[in-house]
């Protein structure tokens, strides 16, 4: 729930502010950062923030893909071998890495 993750936060970030850019890479200069895949599920609850990311990074000239994947949860990728999606969008990420791989050798 989004209160479980507000508490999850408090913990984590102690006295720092949420936009402390060591916090979360939405604040911090992420300019000649590696390319990036995010992939979240629609019923994710971080959804929103995986969105503000991709287009922060985006912004700052970061080749950035985008997956949101229908009727998914958090950390769907976890059933890997008993749930097809779950085998796709680490098939995804393994393309997206090797295609990444071979555009900067």
């Amino acid at each position: 729930t989004g209160e479980f993750l507000d508490d999850l936060a408090r913990a984590f970030l102690g006295d720092a502010l949420a936009t402390d850019p060591d916090a979360s890479p939405v604040f911090a200069e992420v300019r000649g950062l590696a390319p990036t895949l995010i992939q979240m599920g629609e019923n994710e609850v971080m959804l929103s923030g995986a969105i503000t990311l991709a287009g922060r990074l985006a912004e700052q000239r970061v080749r950035t893909t985008l997956e949101v994947w229908p009727r998914m949860f958090h950390v769907w990728h976890m059933l890997a071998g008993h749930m097809a999606e779950s085998d796709e969008a680490l098939d995804n990420a393994v393309s997206f890495i090797t295609r990444e791989y071979e555009r900067a050798r």
